[in-house]
């Protein structure tokens, strides 16, 4: 196991999925594959993909930290993280993440995934020196790229920003090769 742990990945995907189901099988491995790979693991710090990565990670000798805002002071953090960081709001949250982490890979979510994403990858496009690898994971992530293309004004360069996987293997490969 490589531990060069100089390298922090962010995961970004909902909070809504449950032990036992495929959404949080998947965002372990991912927490898995990156703790075994050295990478620390960042997230949101809450619930759902968020604790299966950190968990992922903990469970595998890696260490996950948790970005959580002030505005879910109502959640608490998930029992998998090393660490905390408190940020003010959700933009703060999110520029945190932004800063913080290497490359990052996206799980199928909800509206936060999407602003996470969003931001992330809106900043890619503007300035190079915010040009970090961002990985689509899950076969949902073709049919939303082919949606936005068709119905909004996503260019052929933007979605070029972005790598899309259909495993956790090949997610973790392809930030391995950029990073």
């Amino acid at each position: 196991m490589n531990q060069n742990n100089s390298h922090t990945v962010a995961v970004f995907g909902g909070s809504r999925a449950q032990p036992g189901s495929a959404e949080y099988a998947e965002a372990y491995a991912v927490g898995k594959l990156l703790a075994r790979a050295g990478f620390v693991v960042m997230n949101g710090g809450y619930a759902g993909t968020m604790e299966a990565s950190a968990r992922g990670a903990k469970e595998n000798g890696g260490r996950a930290v948790g970005v959580i805002s002030n505005e879910f002071g109502w959640l608490a953090p998930n029992a998998y993280l090393d660490e905390t960081v408190q940020s003010e709001d959700l933009f703060a949250r999110i520029r945190q993440m932004q800063r913080s982490a290497d490359g990052f890979i996206v799980l199928k979510g909800s509206m936060g995934t999407l602003a996470e994403l969003a931001l992330v990858w809106n900043l890619a496009k503007i300035d190079a020196k915010h040009r970090k690898p961002i990985v689509l994971l899950g076969d949902v992530w073709s049919s939303v790229l082919r949606a936005w293309r068709e119905h909004l004004a996503v260019t052929e360069e933007e979605v070029g920003l972005l790598f899309l996987a259909a495993k956790p293997e090949e997610a973790v490969t392809r930030l391995l090769e950029r990073l």
